[in-house]
């Protein structure tokens, strides 16, 4: 059956879909957006069911249980990396796809995965399952697909609440990261990369999926993969507000790897931990503080792109399954 309205893909009317929708993600409007999904859904002919999630660990107690042969997610970063960690909780190789609602939607501009409703509906269902490298802490049995970090990000991710990305949207991860600049402290801080111990002064650690972090001419390093079977550590070492706020128009710039104090590894486990202890975050999540154990799984997720998206990632090698199946 062809998508109507949704850019020519076929749809998977063949496959049973479990929707969940984060209503308060982004700006909130999750009453819209099911109703826009369910009647794209309903002209596809798609056999699906939706859950809307209430508080944190609904998605992944839902994609957990399900049965369904595709996950759509409606939501932001935080609640795709719930539902594909419990597909991998299941055991279950079953294609994610994420209609951005999120006030980041970090992986889905990584992967290319446009904002309109329609569009990203039509990728959903009728795009390219390719495999992605998931990151997992196995002491809190946590999976990410975009970053594990400690120090001034987590505080970051502490000083922007949902009320005021919802009045602000990005900006509010702005402000929140201004405000931080003034209460970072160096500490001493120990990264294991493969079992090999490195010292630092630091107050920032990132352990990163994806190198693309707000779209196109802002990524962190164009040499990081999600489907390299690697992730990619980043200390940040600076002593100052000042050397911070440079820090920040090299990244603007898009030439971190010119600023003094960055050093990077590519690593398949990490372990992180300083003295005193830094606040950690996954996924623009506050977890907790260090220590983190960090494990890559490689090709650990089905997602769904769109073809170009997967084209290109077969020009660089990458492996990719068949059009919209696993």
């Amino acid at each position: 059956m062809a998508w109507a309205d949704g850019g020519g893909a076929p749809a998977v009317s063949s496959e049973r879909v479990l929707l969940i929708i984060n209503p308060v993600a982004g700006h909130g409007d999750g009453g819209g957006i099911r109703r826009h999904l369910e009647e794209g859904l309903d002209r596809a002919g798609v056999d699906y069911r939706v859950r809307e999630t209430a508080k944190a660990g609904d998605a992944f107690a839902w994609a957990r249980a399900t049965d369904a042969e595709r996950v759509i997610v409606a939501g932001g970063d935080g609640t795709v990396a719930e539902a594909v960690s419990g597909l991998i909780a299941a055991g279950r190789r079953v294609p994610v796809a994420q209609v951005p609602g999120g006030t980041g939607n970090l992986l889905a501009r990584a992967l290319g995965l446009q904002r309109d409703l329609d569009a990203a509906l039509a990728t959903a269902l009728g795009g390219v399952a390719l495999p992605l490298d998931v990151g997992y802490l196995p002491d809190r049995q946590r999976h990410f697909t975009l970053v594990a970090g400690v120090g001034w990000d987590a505080q970051l991710v502490d000083g922007a609440p949902r009320s005021l990305k919802r009045r602000v949207g990005m900006l509010a991860y702005v402000l929140a990261g201004v405000s931080a600049l003034f209460r970072l402290r160096s500490r001493r801080v120990r990264v294991e990369i493969d079992g090999e111990p490195h010292d630092f002064r630091a107050h920032t650690v990132m352990v990163f999926n994806v190198g693309e972090l707000a779209g196109p001419g802002l990524e962190l390093d164009p040499d990081i993969d999600p489907h390299d079977g690697r992730l990619d550590v980043v200390v940040v070492s600076t002593l100052s507000a000042l050397g911070l706020l440079r820090l920040l128009l090299e990244l603007l710039r898009g030439r971190l790897r010119r600023f003094p104090g960055f050093r990077r590894f590519s690593a398949r486990e990490v372990r992180i931990s300083a003295v005193p202890p830094l606040p950690a975050e996954l996924d623009g999540e506050p977890i907790g503080v260090t220590p983190l154990h960090i494990e890559v799984v490689p090709d650990g997720a089905l997602f769904m792109v769109s073809p170009e998206y997967a084209e290109a990632r077969q020009l660089a090698g990458a492996p990719l399954r068949g059009r919209g199946s696993a």
